[in-house]
């Protein structure tokens, strides 16, 4: 198993954040397009795309100067609501600690920036588990393309064939696919099996972080 390693995304799959998000863009979407509705659904398509695309998808709004204010409106909220919203997901925390016993090289490829995520980490009791972090500075392009798996392969030091991809969001899978990892959905995911059908046919689908343990190439 050495030889093996475990590309994770983090939100909604290592990190129940997914109440904190949906508030925080709300509160944005709220000040930014007052007249318009946004539904919980609408805005969860979104989730595993980088903020900005996530906004401009969702308000139709091209004007870049317009998105750098959102952006740093819905930053500012997320910053202050971010440890008093997050939560674990049960048996996370024990199924990475069963991965990292069994000297599986953990790397989470996340769309956020790396010292957001290491704060979620922290606050989570998850950060001696993981051994390196890919986030959204680290890459140019950003999922569902494949440079952000493959920096986390490059990261872990395994070839794709050795390699898992975990995630919540269909984005995670088709990177993961498209640089070469087995994929893996979570069950606890919040999109619904329809759109994620649209995007990606995943190899494994767990209950448990645990279950990666018997599914490792």
């Amino acid at each position: 198993m050495s030889t093996c390693g475990i590309l994770f995304d983090f939100d909604g799959t290592l990190a129940n954040t997914t109440p904190l998000i949906l508030a925080t863009f709300h509160k944005t979407l709220g000040h930014f397009a007052p007249d318009r509705t946004f539904t919980d659904q609408d805005i969860i398509n979104t989730f595993g795309l980088p903020l900005r695309q996530g906004l401009a998808e969702l308000t139709g709004q091209q004007d870049e100067g317009v998105i750098d204010k959102m952006t740093e409106y819905y930053r500012h909220f997320n910053f202050a609501w971010h440890d008093d919203m997050i939560r674990p997901f049960p048996g996370v925390k024990e199924g990475l600690a069963a991965l990292h016993a069994a000297r599986i090289p953990l790397v989470i490829v996340t769309s956020k920036f790396r010292q957001s995520c290491l704060r979620g980490l922290n606050c989570l009791g998850l950060a001696e588990y993981i051994d390196g972090i890919i986030g959204c500075q680290e890459c140019t392009a950003h999922k569902p393309d494949p440079e952000p798996m493959e920096k986390g392969l490059e990261l872990l030091g395994v070839p794709a064939s050795r390699c898992l991809c975990v995630g919540d969001s269909p984005y995670d899978l088709v990177s993961g696919k498209a640089a070469g990892c087995k994929t893996v959905k979570v069950n606890w995911t919040s999109f619904t099996p329809e759109f994620f059908a649209e995007f990606v046919e995943p190899d494994y689908t767990i209950d448990t972080l645990k279950e990666l343990l018997h599914i490792l190439p």
